[in-house]
């Protein structure tokens, strides 16, 4: 939610919540944006979709390499809000809607032989959200996950890393497809089964907890480039390095992370999907955050000068290890000498997890200065209070 909130504030978030307000208006779910106002379920699943992932700073999974809570919460929040769930009711939606999208994720990339993004597997999980708050029949529900998987977003994932733009990872358009797909299902729209047909999944199922093994990001960019912006501002923390003397920056890493290719974004998505941008600009700046991805960041000559001087290479064993870890390797060589880092692994995961005091300033920062601060600690106290209403969560917006 404080991911959403923070979206809100991106460039071009705007735009989808303009369409949701002009064409899916209808309605009483909220906007996390402090607007007051207010769309149809389907218009809050878009909207609050988008700016979920507008930062690239909201949840991930390595093994089927997407954000599947960005693209289930909001639906599971809307409908929530549409039948007053409570907040236990709310959250366990949540955690079907996750489950079944990350394993609707492995199947789709096991049948169909390659990689696409949230949209195209998370629209079923936010589906399954969606009929969990609905209280759905199984029939019900199987025809809104055959619905929703059928008609989800293509989303080709690795063009958008290539050439980024605000269709990102698909992650708005798939929140939105499940929850409409659920509504059709509930008046008597059927689908023609799932992916999980051809490659079950659900063998799984009360066993293996995919919730168990996501992971929440500590900066606004793309987590395969995490491992170096976290192994530059540990060199930085260790070292007394001068950005003017950098001549060269080395990252040895996995294949995919390579093509992050952008030295000069222009936009925010285009900062977000490069990987020279966010080390360069820890280098110069020791933090990659919501502020580095401003025009004015983006222009400053001193970041996109030492962002000229990174240079790739793709190591064997690094890219072996890949997805189940995401690692780098960095030196970074100076006038004087050149500084190395150890095999590094960006925080967040349950292996490097952030602190609860770090998981709550990330938030704070995150909602601020939409809405105060405070606003962090109320959440928390009335989140352990599951059978309140979801309006005590919505409050605040």
């Amino acid at each position: 939610m404080a991911a959403i909130t923070a979206g809100y504030r991106q460039d071009g978030v705007d735009i989808a919540r303009q369409y949701a307000t002009k064409h899916l208006g209808e309605g009483k779910i909220t906007l996390l944006d402090k607007s007051q106002d207010t769309v149809s379920v389907g218009g809050a699943a878009l909207a609050n979709g988008v700016a979920a992932n507008a930062l690239d700073i909201d949840d991930g999974h390595r093994e089927v390499k997407g954000h599947p809570a960005a693209v289930v919460v909001p639906p599971a929040l809307a409908a929530a809000e549409e039948v007053d769930a409570s907040i236990r009711q709310f959250l366990n939606a949540v955690f079907v809607g996750y489950e079944l999208a990350v394993r609707a994720g492995l199947a789709i990339h096991t049948v169909d032989d390659i990689y696409t993004g949230t949209g195209s597997w998370g629209a079923l999980g936010a589906a399954a959200a969606v009929a969990r708050l609905f209280e759905f029949s199984t029939e019900q529900t199987t025809h809104a996950l055959g619905v929703a998987e059928y008609h989800a977003p293509r989303t080709p994932i690795m063009r958008g890393v290539e050439k980024p733009g605000m269709t990102k990872d698909g992650i708005g358009w798939g929140a939105y497809t499940g929850t409409v797909s659920a509504q059709l299902a509930e008046m008597g729209f059927t689908g023609s089964g799932t992916v999980f047909d051809d490659a079950s999944m659900d063998d799984t199922l009360n066993d293996v907890f995919h919730v168990t093994k996501g992971y929440l990001k500590p900066y606004p960019c793309c987590r395969w480039a995490q491992p170096g912006v976290e192994a530059v501002l540990m060199l930085t923390s260790q070292y007394d390095i001068d950005p003017a003397s950098i001549r060269s920056v080395q990252i040895s890493t996995f294949e995919e992370a390579v093509h992050l290719e952008t030295r000069k974004p222009q936009t925010p998505e285009e900062a977000q999907y490069s990987y020279a941008y966010p080390v360069a600009a820890a280098l110069l700046r020791g933090r990659f955050t919501q502020s580095e991805l401003s025009e004015s960041a983006r222009e400053d000559s001193d970041i996109l000068a030492i962002a000229d001087h990174v240079e790739f290479a793709v190591d064997n064993e690094l890219d072996r290890r890949f997805p189940e870890e995401c690692l780098a390797r960095v030196a970074v060589r100076t006038t004087e000498r050149t500084y190395r880092s150890d095999v590094t692994s960006s925080r967040g995961s349950r292996n490097m997890a952030l602190s609860v005091e770090e998981r709550l300033e990330k938030a704070r920062r995150l909602i601020s200065p939409t809405l105060s601060k405070t606003a962090i600690e109320r959440l928390s106290v009335n989140l352990q209070n599951e059978d309140q209403s979801i309006e005590t969560l919505l409050k605040s917006w």
